[in-house]
């Protein structure tokens, strides 16, 4: 009796994901809870050293629940114990992660399967490529078991996301999957505002990032971190083009080097720009770099969030405004004490100028 039991409770287990929906090589699927429909975007690929290789992007229906980011080993014959992570998009060089704070090992659901689980901030750095890439390879490695390998497709990403923040009501929300994926906003899709490819940077922006020890740009490493991949540009007006080039990617900050570029000159065409910084235990400095920033083409406005922590409970918050020749500061928000209260349009005004 006991087959006839587990094939039942396979059934009611694959029953609770409800219809799914089919987006090239993703499925995306919901189950109904209490708080709402709890939602995951799937693909798989048969894998060397497994069974099969399973990549699933994940979140519950809470308000503030953060996207969660899986690779599922399914049937493999030795998986290690304490893996290692690398991942490449196209083909190109690859992103290593290590067990501990940004990568744990559970036992799957399927017996015998595996899950390798992403931090969030780890999640959160690697979405936007899902996007903007066409394959995902992923090696699992480490001592004391076999190495599994994959290629995974990425076609059909973006309308699965965007399925899932349907189901779960947050499509017009600014922390909607597609919002945090990038490249379904108006500005996006008009061509203002859109990603830089690493081969894609302008010589001389890959120099004056190489000149700056920029870890993601270091031209000692054989194999480059495709983090670079995460930089964009944007139309100013007036022909001048804004250029966001990725610096370096921790935990929960990514700091960009940015520049504007006035076409109309024969020579120096990129212009680096420096910003007003604040901390409260020095007060104000200058520094030639900003985290997390992103730029709203119809505003004109450019924001920076320095978190203190991954919680984002501190940190520095900057709002910029394009007047034509420069960024003009608006409005600074700081908060040194990590005290695990207040959002960042809470934190204490510093600065704020007119508008």
């Amino acid at each position: 009796m006991r087959l006839p039991i587990l094939l039942l409770a396979v059934l009611v287990t694959g029953s609770a994901w409800g219809s799914e929906q089919r987006f090239e090589a993703w499925t995306a699927a919901c189950a109904d809870a209490k708080s709402g429909p709890n939602c995951r975007a799937v693909t798989e690929a048969p894998a060397s050293g497994a069974q099969s290789v399973r990549l699933t992007v994940s979140r519950e229906p809470a308000k503030d629940a953060p996207p969660r980011l899986a690779l599922t080993l399914i049937g493999a014959l030795r998986a290690p114990p304490r893996p290692r992570l690398a991942l490449a998009i196209d083909g190109g060089p690859p992103v290593r992660i290590a067990s501990g704070s940004d990568l744990s090992t559970v036992p799957g659901e399927a017996p015998g399967a595996t899950d390798l689980r992403l931090s969030d901030g780890a999640t959160r750095r690697l979405l936007p490529f899902l996007r903007r890439g066409k394959a995902l390879s992923a090696t699992v490695s480490g001592e004391g078991g076999d190495p599994v390998s994959v290629e995974l497709s990425l076609a059909g990403f973006g309308p699965a996301a965007a399925e899932m923040d349907s189901r779960q009501g947050r499509a017009e929300r600014p922390d909607a999957l597609s919002a945090l994926i990038g490249g379904t906003s108006a500005a996006a899709l008009s061509g203002r505002l859109r990603d830089v490819p690493r081969d894609a940077v302008p010589a001389p922006l890959r120099q004056a990032v190489a000149e700056r020890d920029c870890p993601v740009w270091d031209t000692a490493e054989e194999n480059p971190s495709f983090l670079a991949e995460e930089s964009f540009a944007a139309d100013l007006g007036g022909e001048r083009t804004l250029w966001a080039i990725v610096c370096a990617s921790g935990a929960y900050n990514v700091e960009y080097a940015l520049f504007t570029e006035d076409p109309s000159r024969a020579a120096n065409r990129f212009d680096p720009l420096l910003f007003a910084s604040f901390v409260e235990s020095i007060g104000w400095t200058g520094v030639d770099t900003l985290s997390n920033v992103a730029y709203d083409p119809d505003k004109k406005q450019l924001t920076a969030f320095d978190k203190g922590r991954a919680a984002g409970d501190c940190g520095t918050v900057g709002t910029w405004e394009w007047v034509g020749a420069a960024f003009r500061m608006i409005e600074y928000r700081a908060k040194e004490e990590c005290d695990g209260a207040g959002k960042p349009e809470n934190f204490p005004i510093v600065f704020r100028g007119e508008r």
